[in-house]
């Protein structure tokens, strides 16, 4: 999936579940640009929110070409698979899911 110029929606004055996706793209080099944190602000996440379809609930969400992923997980899971950053056999691609399930998780205790 080289080649492709991904767009990050999330908040621009937190980290949060965000820093995972943007940690994931410096990673593998990804060419991507943090939406919200140019010019315009959140005013572009709000849009694809609101015409998105099918329809993220809420950031991160990420553009990939024409596919819109939300949820973190979901997001790290396309990823992953696209950009080698999970195992290739299907038993250690859930295993890496599970962790950052249970990074979600404990972020939710947390707060």
């Amino acid at each position: 999936m080289t080649g492709v110029r991904y767009e990050l929606y999330y908040w621009p004055t937190i980290q949060g579940r965000g820093e995972f996706v943007r940690l994931a793209l410096e990673e593998v080099g990804a060419e991507y640009v943090d939406v919200a944190r140019g010019p315009a602000g959140t005013k572009p996440l709000m849009e694809l929110l609101d015409r998105a379809s099918p329809q993220p609930f809420a950031p991160p969400f990420l553009r990939a070409g024409e596919f819109v992923i939300g949820q973190t997980a979901n997001i790290l899971l396309y990823l992953g698979a696209h950009h080698a950053l999970a195992p290739r056999d299907e038993a250690g691609r859930l295993w890496a899911h599970q962790l950052q399930l249970t990074c979600a998780d404990l972020l939710a205790e947390i707060r």
